[in-house]
Parts: structure tokens; C-alpha cells; sequence
């Protein structure tokens, strides 16, 4: 918070307050509740986007229990630290007793892939209409191509020498591994991969929408290559939801393009309003209880029945499970023939 608060005091120092409330009350709020709506949408698209992953990596569950993950997720990343902070609570929502693992492990494939999804929609926009953006966006843009590449070569590299760096924890290790390759096998990736190129676009949609919102007749492409830099460098677990560091960011990037410091942080503060907009569902589903548990009444006897299970040894399961079968059998005979005791006994006698 302490940090959050210095660096928003620093970039409201160099700002024009006169400049800002003028643009504020000549925008268009028309636009503004587009650019929610249209960051809710996003947010549908990756949470159908990460079920894949849960469904891929064994997590199983409902979409609806997905959905409402999610959206929990995106709503309490406006009190966690960095943007990124409400995939933690997602993660727990998802998983259960034996399937946590595997639930933080779709999460991290998913924020993973979702920022490379931002970066080649940022790519593909510059291609489209290079002309507004300058120099120096195309090679910071670069340079977190670059970052994001080097981290995935990190991330193979520790997988590889899992056994040697993480040897007391070979079991969870194992399970992420299994997790993660799951989840990026071709068509899980493909539907992934297309899905989130369109979550991606509408989330470079809806900040300029929050530009033309305050009369900040931005490029779109010069938007587009700016977003991933500054969710980047957002991702650092120094502020509140990412405060500060990404209104400084912001003012940093697009001041190469010829926008003032009063507007560029505008824009941020707006983005970051219309984020808290578009998750208060989230907020909402955090009072709507997860579908798909078992009834109350129901899990005292599954528990008491794992009880009985972890106390039997394996020699006393097998022979439970053999001398169960024939049990049965003699009940449906001796259902099926009452005087067959009778007719044995006079067998015997004679």
C-alpha cells in the first residue's frame, strides 16, 4: 500500500488536474460502459479458455464452478498484490483435497499463454498499421517478447532438472509436470491458443474504448503494442492490484508516442475503474455458493466410509472385495429356492 500510494503521489505531481477534469467532463461515458462490457466479455472467454485446462489436467469440475472462479479471481486482483494476484484465489476455488496441484498448475500455464496470446495480438496490430507507433514502443515491445520467451526456457530447464533441484518434492514436481503437459497438447493448445488471441483483442478493444471515452484519440495500434510492456512490468509484486506501476508505466510508454502525462495516466486510472467495473460480478459470485458438492448429510458417510477404508489392511480389502460377490450370490440362491435347507437336511438323513 505504502508503495502503491508514493508512486500514484509521484505521477500525480506531474500531472495537470485542470487538464484531467476537463477531459473527464467532455468524455463520453457512452464509450466508458462499452469498454466494461466489453472487459466482461473478456473475462467469459478466458474463463471458458482456462476450463479446457482444468478439464485437460484432470481437475474435472462444472464450467459454471469455472466461471465463477474466475470471475472471483478477477475481482479480489483489485486487493491482492500485482494484476496477477486473484490467480491465487482462483486457483484455490478450482482445486480441491488431491487436485490442488494440478489446479495452480492449469493457472500458471494459463497466465502464461494468455500473455503470449497479448504479445502476438500486439504483433499482429503493428503489422496491420505500424505507421503511429515509434521506435522505441516496437523494441520495448521486444524487449518482453524477449523476457516472456527466456522465462518459458527457464521454466523447461527446471522441469528437466526437477529430480536434482526439488528432490524432497519429486511427488508434486511429478504431478505439475503431468499437469502442464496435458494442457499444452495439440488440440488443447489450439482451441487455447485461438481462444486466447480473442480474449486478448477485447482486452486491447476495451482500453481503447476507455481512450475514447476521455477524448484520447490514441492509435489503436499504438494501444495495442503498449498493453503487454505494461502488464509486464504491472506483474511485479510491489503494489496493490498493480496501482502506481502501471499508471507510471503508462506514462512512461506513451509518452514515446506523443501523449501527455495528465492523459496517460488518465487512461490508466479510467482502466483500472473499468477492471473494477467489469469484476464486481465477481464479488457477486463470491455470495453465490459452488454448485456440484456433495449434500451435507451426505459427506459424514463418505468420510466415516474412508475411514473404514484407510483402517483395513490391503490383504483384508482384497478379501472384502472377493467374499462380497459370492455373499451376494448365496443370498439370491437362498432367496430364490427357500426349501432348498430342507430338501440338504432329508439328502443327509437318507
Amino acid at each position: 500500500m505504502v508503495v502503491s500510494l508514493g508512486l500514484l503521489a509521484f505521477v500525480a505531481s506531474r500531472i495537470d488536474l485542470g487538464t484531467g477534469a476537463s477531459r473527464l467532463s467532455h468524455g463520453r461515458w457512452g464509450w466508458f460502459v462499452a469498454a466494461a462490457g466489453v472487459l466482461f466479455l473478456s473475462f467469459l472467454v478466458a474463463a471458458r479458455r482456462w476450463f479446457l485446462f482444468l478439464e485437460a489436467a484432470g481437475v474435472g469440475g462444472l464450467l459454471s464452478n469455472a466461471v465463477r472462479a474466475y470471475l472471483i479471481g478477477a475481482f479480489t486482483s483489485n486487493f491482492l498484490p500485482t494484476q496477477f494476484g486473484g490467480d491465487v484465489t482462483r486457483a484455490w476455488l478450482a482445486g480441491r483435497p488431491g487436485t490442488r496441484i494440478r489446479a495452480a498448475a492449469t493457472v500458471v500455464v494459463d497466465r502464461a499463454t494468455a500473455l503470449a496470446c497479448l504479445i502476438v495480438v500486439a504483433w499482429l496490430v503493428f503489422a496491420l498499421d505500424p505507421g503511429p507507433v515509434p521506435v522505441s514502443l516496437v523494441w520495448a515491445l521486444a524487449g518482453a517478447t524477449v523476457a516472456l520467451c527466456l522465462a518459458g526456457l527457464v521454466v523447461v530447464g527446471v522441469f528437466r532438472s526437477g529430480r536434482r533441484v526439488f528432490a524432497r518434492l519429486d511427488e508434486p514436481m511429478r504431478e505439475v509436470r503431468a499437469a502442464v503437459r496435458d494442457c499444452v497438447r495439440g488440440r488443447i493448445f489450439w482451441r487455447t491458443a485461438l481462444l486466447g488471441l480473442l480474449f486478448q483483442a477485447l482486452v486491447a478493444l476495451a482500453l481503447w474504448l476507455v481512450a475514447r471515452s476521455i477524448a484520447l484519440h490514441t492509435p489503436f495500434s499504438v494501444l495495442a503494442v503498449t498493453l503487454p510492456v505494461v502488464l509486464l512490468l504491472a506483474a511485479a509484486p510491489v503494489s496493490i492490484g498493480g496501482l502506481g506501476v502501471r499508471e507510471g508505466s503508462f506514462v512512461l510508454l506513451l509518452g514515446q508516442a506523443k501523449v501527455g502525462a495528465t492523459e496517460a495516466t488518465l487512461l490508466s486510472l479510467m482502466s483500472g475503474a473499468t477492471l473494477a467495473i467489469a469484476s464486481l460480478p465477481g464479488g457477486v459470485a463470491m455470495l453465490v455458493p459452488r454448485l456440484g458438492r456433495p449434500s451435507a448429510a451426505a459427506e459424514p458417510d463418505d468420510r466415516e466410509e474412508e475411514r473404514r477404508e484407510e483402517h483395513l489392511e490391503p490383504g483384508d480389502r482384497r478379501s472384502c472385495g472377493e467374499n462380497r460377490q459370492p455373499r451376494l450370490g448365496q443370498r439370491a440362491e437362498a432367496t430364490a429356492d427357500p426349501g432348498a435347507d430342507d430338501r440338504s437336511a432329508s439328502d443327509e438323513s437318507g
